[in-house]
């Protein structure tokens, strides 16, 4: 049950009755973000959502939003966008008042210290020099100054140390300024969602509400357009980004849109694309740009930098007419999967979704959406290593841009899509007579098929990737079905997992075959293409993420064997009958399947270091421990993120929680600096531990250790 409505005094609310949720969240948007800034303080607005999480004038210290909400087990974050400004937290439903007084009295009464704002600007500045090499931040900011006819498009957004200057004092000023100019009620909305009653939550806004002071709204107006192209030279993989403004009365259309791209079914655009060997991949993405103008962008990751990006233009222009000409129903099956994404994400994702995301799918609003799509001109961005052109400089980051390439001499043939979803009939194909090791846990509820290495096998991205490629369009299949297949990696391992009916099960397992075994090459080029971008792109993530994701692997390859490419089945649920057919159909899974064992013990912990990208160093702990110590573990986040972060401005990444990875887990700390060294990071994580008690002195011994030395690094 959802109910919206606009207080007197100007602030809207939406509440959301989840009867069946434990948890709840709350989540204020600010319609002031970057595009606001006065032309003197670039990236104000996101220093101002910095210092709300520092102290507000009703909670301090340990009573803080960013202290309380992890110590009741929850999550927050904000996000600091073009013309709005999010702050949300999750807990347990029975924290959401006290977390939502909180939330509100940071955005109402918050408290600007000299210190905490200089500390802050130094923190933003080692951001902004991070995200100036990051692909996404640099792909929009050049989209934007293509779409410029507003000098604020062009103007820093981030934020730096130039920008914040020297002076606590005028710098307080601003920030000051800025916050009474926007945070008022007139421009404020209010999301809850949660179990409590529709009456319960409405008690609890209008609590909330009567804290915000009055304001007068102060329109905002962005003067873009669309049509011109362009390209970004950037490392890594080419791409192609096409740019819309759009109205924003179509927002509730996004979510369908979305489906209707990422369908893998024949004679939906992804089907073609790859099957021409154009794109390995489409995403979606939407932002608001003023008050009544939405900014959405489709991004293709193109199959080689050979491929022309004015032909895949003209092959989504053909999808898009394809989609307008459907009939009213004909995409029910695609609303149905949108619905059901939507109604599984978490609280906080939920309420993310519907105040900046793609929101749940409401009234008829596709058709003019389509044709709006129809009737523009996008702006084109070619995004490639191959790009040879000038530097230029806009939102403050240095970019090499040229020219689009020109549209081949022969426009390319008429593709007959058709977007509504539908696949062959399933076939029908005899039991082997042999069987398969498969464990069955029959006292389950409902039904899963989980297929996983064994332990001692180390599956290469390369393989996954291929069993990906290849098992996408029943991935769709299993959805539009009424089942789900997933394919991917899951704690730093490769799964394939199915949940569904018996019959359903039987015949996706048995499709599952076929395509597993169907020669052609076509997967193995796609798998290479997708193994070296994947590859391509941890590469140039931040330090602590590249060190994440370097974890499972250092776990495998400690307990794993040479060679050995063993898999195991489990069965979760069903009769005897399913599982006699399942373990007679699996004997035709490509790799051989073994009686499921436990991980193996890991050995002794050992350091690992990866090379730098940049100037920052990096430091990852884990230390496995058993789940009876996952309470107390936790219990270390907070004062983790305050001894690290707030306490000593070690770094902008300061982590520390219960992790679970190759099937092990344990403690992980994780912290990003721009000026001390692995070796200072590891010392100032050791006295932390040694302050914390007898049961942590010692843990950094226990410790498997990763590393980066950025060149910025001091001992």
């Amino acid at each position: 049950m959802i109910q919206t409505r606009r207080l007197e005094s100007g602030i809207t609310i939406t509440l959301i009755h989840q009867p069946q949720a434990t948890q709840a969240a709350a989540l204020w948007r600010v319609n002031a973000g970057s595009l606001h800034e006065p032309d003197p303080w670039p990236g104000l607005a996101h220093l101002l959502e910095h210092m709300l999480f520092r102290e507000s004038e009703g909670y301090r210290d340990d009573e803080r939003l960013m202290r309380w909400v992890p110590d009741q087990g929850g999550r927050l974050n904000a996000s600091t966008r073009l013309c709005q400004t999010a702050f949300f937290f999750e807990v347990p439903a029975q924290a959401l008042a006290p977390g939502l007084s909180r939330l509100t009295d940071m955005l109402a009464a918050p408290r600007f210290t000299p210190a905490a704002l200089m500390q802050e600007a130094q923190v933003i500045d080692a951001e902004y020099r991070l995200l100036a090499q990051d692909a996404a931040t640099r792909r929009e900011a050049a989209l934007l100054a293509l779409m410029a006819g507003d000098a604020r498009l062009k103007r820093l957004r981030i934020g730096n140390k130039t920008a914040f200057g020297e002076d606590p004092a005028r710098l307080r000023a601003a920030l000051t300024a800025f916050h009474e100019r926007h945070y008022h009620a007139g421009n404020l909305h209010l999301w809850l969602c949660g179990p409590q009653s529709l009456e319960t939550l409405e008690k609890l806004a209008c609590e909330a509400a009567a804290r915000i002071r009055p304001g007068v709204v102060a329109p905002l107006a962005i003067n873009a357009h669309t049509g011109a192209s362009g390209a970004l030279a950037q490392p890594g993989f080419a791409q192609l980004a096409l740019s819309f403004l759009l109205p924003a009365a179509v927002r509730p259309a996004l979510r369908l849109l979305e489906q209707c791209l990422r369908s893998e079914a024949p004679g939906g655009l992804m089907a073609a694309l790859r099957a021409q060997t154009l794109i390995d991949d489409a995403t979606l993405e939407a932002d608001a740009l003023d008050d009544d103008t939405l900014w959405l962008r489709f991004s293709f990751a193109l199959a080689s930098d050979a491929v022309n990006p004015a032909h895949v233009e003209a092959l989504v222009r053909q999808w898009i007419a394809a989609l307008a000409a459907l009939p009213e129903d004909a995409l029910s099956p695609l609303l149905r999967l949108a619905e059901e994404d939507v109604n599984a994400l978490a609280p906080m994702d939920h309420l993310r979704a519907r105040a900046f995301g793609l929101p749940p799918v409401e009234g008829n609003a596709l058709r003019p959406l389509l044709a709006a799509l129809l009737a523009q001109h996008p702006t084109r961005l070619w995004i490639s290593p191959e790009v040879h052109g000038a530097p230029v400089t806009t939102q403050g980051l240095t970019l090499t841009t040229g020219d689009f390439p020109a549209a081949p001499d022969d426009a390319p043939p008429v593709t007959p899509f058709t977007p509504a979803p539908h696949f062959p009939p399933p076939l029908a194909v005899a039991l082997p007579g042999d069987s398969a090791s498969l464990a069955w846990r029959p006292e389950a509820v409902s039904i899963t098929l989980t297929l996983e290495p064994a332990p001692g096998t180390l599956v290469s991205d390369r393989r996954g990737m291929e069993l990906l490629a290849r098992l996408r369009p029943l991935c769709d299949r299993a959805r539009l079905s009424g089942g789900a297949l997933r394919v991917g990696t899951v704690e730093g391992r490769w799964r394939i997992a199915l949940c569904s009916d018996e019959a359903l099960m039987m015949m996706l397992v048995t499709e599952m075959m076929t395509y597993l075994w169907e020669p052609d090459d076509r997967y193995s080029a796609e798998a290479e293409r997708l193994a070296a971008r994947a590859q391509a792109q941890e590469d140039q993530a931040i330090a602590v993420r590249r060190l994440l994701a370097q974890l499972p692997r250092e776990l495998l390859m400690a307990t794993g064997g040479p060679r050995a490419q063993a898999w195991q089945a489990t069965l979760d649920g069903g009769g005897p009958l399913l599982r006699d057919a399942l373990a007679r159909r699996l004997s035709d899974f490509p790799f051989p399947l073994v009686t499921p064992k436990p991980p193996r013990p890991l050995p002794a912990p050992h350091r690992f270091t990866l090379p730098a990208n940049g100037a920052d160093s990096a430091l990852l702990l884990f230390v496995p421990l058993v789940a009876s110590q996952r309470e107390a573990a936790t219990a270390l986040q907070a004062p983790f993120f305050q001894h690290m972060r707030v306490a000593n401005n070690i770094g902008y990444v300061a982590q520390c929680q219960w992790h679970t990875c190759a099937g092990y887990e344990g403690l992980l700390a994780l912290l990003q600096s721009p000026h001390l060294s692995p070796d200072a990071l590891l010392h100032e994580t050791t006295v932390f531990f040694e302050r914390q008690g007898d049961a942590w002195r010692a843990v950094t011994q226990k410790a498997w250790v990763g590393s980066v030395a950025g060149e910025g690094g001091e001992q």
